[in-house]
């Protein structure tokens, strides 16, 4: 599989999976908490097109996590943990995007002009559908991942510098929330 993919052909753009993030799941009856309430959590944050300059490329950085085999891990580890307990977010997340944030680190600093690039690991929450997206290129993504997880950063040039400035605050506010114990938003 491909980690790096030029996107600009292919970007489903669709604002409205933004409000996906208001979905209930198991003790979220209204969704993520951090829903308008977090700067890079949607309504705050702004649309794809308020951050990058769609007119120049774009990129999907990926990260593949092997879910079957890190539960089949854990199961051995916690044999009487329950199925939720065993998937739960808060053990392997915060793993994933650091891995994802390490190629994206890496893709920007070895680009031609990595001083003009910014990044988000929640494209969803900018308007980006995502798995519309990856299903254009074979990437086979689960709504309830049991087999693999894939995790997917957006890199392009920013519209501005003050945007840009914003996104930079991105990284700068990842790196100071990386070791919480939260969904690492």
């Amino acid at each position: 599989m491909q980690e790096i993919i030029k996107v600009n052909d292919i970007l489903e753009i669709r604002h409205k999976v933004r409000g996906f993030c208001k979905f209930p799941y198991h003790g979220h009856k209204d969704g993520c908490p951090n829903f308008n309430n977090h700067d890079l959590c949607p309504p705050k944050i702004k649309t794809v097109e308020n951050y990058f300059d769609i007119n120049k490329d774009l990129f999907f950085v990926i990260t593949e996590f092997d879910f079957k085999s890190y539960i089949e891990k854990m199961r051995i580890k916690h044999p009487n943990w329950s199925m939720l307990q065993l998937k739960n977010p808060l053990y392997w997340q915060n793993g994933v995007r650091k891995t994802l944030r390490n190629k994206v680190e890496i893709f920007i600093n070895n680009h031609v002009d990595k001083n003009k690039l910014t990044y988000t690991l929640l494209p969803e929450a900018m308007g980006i559908d995502v798995f519309s997206t990856v299903a254009k290129i074979g990437i086979p993504i689960e709504r309830n991942p049991t087999n693999k997880i894939f995790k997917i950063a957006l890199v392009g040039y920013s519209v501005n510098d003050e945007y840009y400035r914003l996104m930079k605050g991105e990284r700068e506010i990842n790196e100071i929330t990386k070791t919480k114990s939260l969904l690492d938003w």
